[in-house]
Parts: C-alpha cells; sequence; structure tokens
C-alpha cells in the first residue's frame, strides 16, 4: 500500500527495515492472493496427518470387509 500511495522503495526499505527483494516478493504475494500473507498450505501440519489416519482406517476397514476390492472399485 506504502508504495502504490507514491513511496519510494527506498523509504519503505528503511520503515520497515527489510529489502528489497522481500519488498518485491510481498509485491508478487499480493498480485496473486490479494493480501501479503500466502494463503496455508492444504499439505501441510497437523489437519494432513489427522485425514491421512482418517483415509488409512477407512480403508482398512473397506478391506476387511471385503478383501477382495480392486482399486478402481474403491474410487468410483
Amino acid at each position: 500500500r506504502l508504495w502504490n500511495t507514491g513511496w519510494d522503495i527506498e523509504d519503505i526499505r528503511d520503515a520497515l527495515e527489510v529489502s528489497r527483494a522481500s519488498i518485491y516478493r510481498w509485491e508478487a504475494i499480493f498480485a496473486e492472493y490479494g493480501a501479503v500473507n500466502r494463503l496455508p498450505s492444504p499439505i501441510r501440519g497437523q489437519q494432513l496427518r489427522i485425514l491421512t489416519r482418517a483415509l488409512m482406517t477407512a480403508c482398512e476397514a473397506l478391506f476387511a470387509e471385503e478383501s477382495d476390492l480392486y482399486l478402481d472399485e474403491v474410487v468410483t
């Protein structure tokens, strides 16, 4: 926002105490996401382990009931 209001890049660097590269990186992220923070990755953190464990449990239960299933039957 500072850049869009006419601030010089060197003034922004000095005010925020960041590198020129950081400012350009933030600009690229803002252009892509509409915010300077990237959205959290859907494949990181505790939630992935919970989902993976839930899927594994469901698969175990499914194959315990019907051990002759093929993958294409499970997917459809």
